[in-house]
């Protein structure tokens, strides 16, 4: 009889009013922390979004997590850390496979990670550097080894310098400011002699505690000898700037009086055809003002102001002029994450929103559209728990149109229920095998939206849906006399189902 009851009260669950609570009220946020793919709850729990999973989705069996590095080898990938200090790796570059968790032994007090080619670099709190390769498929390799002959680290970073044979450079920000590069493979570490009293680095360029900007060369004539040598130089248009930017083809620069410096690559053409067309002397872009922080996301210059607005420029074309066009892209933001091809934003309610390329899900809206030209709301997490226990979920719990669907495979699994599932006629069968005097039947046509329990014909305001192959039924009210309670908690926006 517990048995049936449980499933009893996923039923009710599956079916409830949406007067229970407001989907689509996203103004209370327990948000600790947040990255482009996903964030910490205040209880310390980890929620990723993107790939596998559409929606934020609770991490079950890794409480207490502290800080997240994201897109370390592969859009998406993320490092995690625990209370406890340790480490974790995330492989998020295949839709197909399920959320996998690597220890990386070796790491410990982790404060950045940075990854190159054939290699990952770790930076310790404590300054220490540690070093690990990536393996045929892509992932780290562990455990990590404590580099010898670096140390008092503040901040790394890496490019790649284009010689004859393509050589990985690793760049090392010292906390007494002065900055330092690797030599051959990882071999030795020597100092830029002409760099000292640096706050910044950002591929190859430094910012100076004066706000001078400096940088040295990262492409070199084919014919020519390798050489280790770094000819460092000031960038002459540039001063009392405060904060500086970079990706692998452009940058940017923000100067004391809020104004935005551009500098590097813009496009055009696209796949095969793609062509950078180099500026080397920064423009200053008159579109935008009083500019707080600024990011590189796909093709666009997005540009965050003082007063909470954020503001957007392509890069597309053969030059960037100084009065490049900025579109008011959202407001009331105070901060923002960014991924190669999307960002991330936090309004000033704590409510997270996206834009940008979505083909992996990389903005948790719940859906694969390849592209969002607007600012899109990442879908709340939502925890469930039955009888006090956190239910685990394949994936989050997703709303549209004002109500909450969940994925039926990861609740009624769990419950012992056989499913049965029909790729052709696209109808999903769920019973309690048990023998029992009031048997429970669930069946679900995702063609047709026609939904049974115990083969009496349900009505649905909303109809289910399948996202990447995983089932959704909508939450409305069929009746408590299935034998459960169910609450929603809006205060810690949780679901709460209790069994008699």
């Amino acid at each position: 009889m517990k048995r049936r009851a449980l499933l009893l009260s996923i039923i009710t669950l599956l079916l409830l009013s949406t007067s229970v609570w407001a989907a689509g009220d996203n103004s209370t946020s327990h948000i600790r922390s947040y990255d482009s793919g996903s964030l910490i709850q205040s209880d310390g729990s980890l929620w990723l979004w993107g790939y596998n999973q559409s929606v934020p989705t609770r991490v079950e069996g890794k409480p207490d997590v502290v800080k997240t590095f994201s897109n370390i080898i592969n859009e998406g990938d993320l490092v995690f850390t625990l209370q406890d200090h340790s480490a974790w790796y995330v492989p998020r570059n295949n839709i197909a496979e399920s959320v996998k968790f690597v220890p990386l032994e070796g790491l410990q007090n982790l404060a950045a990670v940075s990854n190159l080619n054939d290699h990952v670099l770790a930076l310790s709190s404590e300054g220490s550097i540690s070093s690990a390769e990536r393996l045929d498929n892509g992932n780290i390799s562990s455990p990590f080894q404590t580099l010898s002959g670096i140390d008092e680290v503040a901040n790394i970073d890496s490019y790649y310098e284009e010689r004859p044979d393509d050589e990985e450079r690793w760049i090392f920000l010292k906390k007494d400011g002065s900055v330092w590069k690797n030599t051959k493979a990882l071999q030795g570490f020597e100092p830029i002699s002409s760099l000292k009293d640096i706050t910044s680095i950002a591929k190859n360029i430094a910012l100076k505690k004066d706000g001078t900007v400096w940088t040295w060369p990262k492409e070199f004539d084919k014919n020519a000898t390798p050489s280790e040598t770094l000819s460092v130089s000031q960038i002459q248009a540039l001063s009392d700037i405060k904060t500086i930017k970079a990706n692998r083809y452009s940058n940017l620069a923000i100067d004391q009086q809020g104004r935005l410096w551009f500098w590097g690559a813009t496009v055009t053409g696209y796949s095969d055809n793609t062509t950078y067309h180099n500026e080397n002397t920064p423009v200053l872009l008159t579109g935008v003002k009083d500019v707080k922080d600024a990011f590189f996301a796909e093709r666009s210059i997005l540009a965050l102001t003082t007063a909470g607005n954020v503001y957007v420029a392509s890069l597309d074309g053969e030059k960037l002029p100084s009065n490049a066009p900025f579109t008011l892209l959202a407001k009331n933001i105070q901060s923002i994450k960014a991924g190669p091809r999307h960002v991330i934003m936090q309004k000033t309610d704590g409510a997270l929103w996206g834009w940008g390329v979505n083909k992996h899900a990389q903005l948790g809206i719940g859906d694969y559209e390849f592209l969002y030209s607007s600012p899109v709301p990442v879908q709340k997490p939502i925890l469930v728990r039955l009888n006090g226990s956190p239910v685990s979920l394949s994936n989050g719990v997703i709303t549209r149109n004002g109500q909450a669907f969940i994925p039926l495979r990861s609740v009624f699994d769990k419950l012992g229920a056989e499913i049965a599932y029909d790729f052709n006629s696209k109808i999903a069968k769920m019973n309690q095998s048990k023998t029992e005097d009031h048997p429970v039947s669930l069946e679900v046509n995702f063609k047709t939206s026609q939904t049974k329990v115990n083969d009496k014909a349900v009505k649905l305001t909303n109809p289910p849906f399948m996202v990447n192959g995983i089932g959704y039924l909508p939450l409305r009210l069929l009746s408590e006399t299935l034998g459960a309670k169910v609450d929603w908690i809006q205060k810690e926006d949780t679901i709460e189902i209790t069994t008699k």
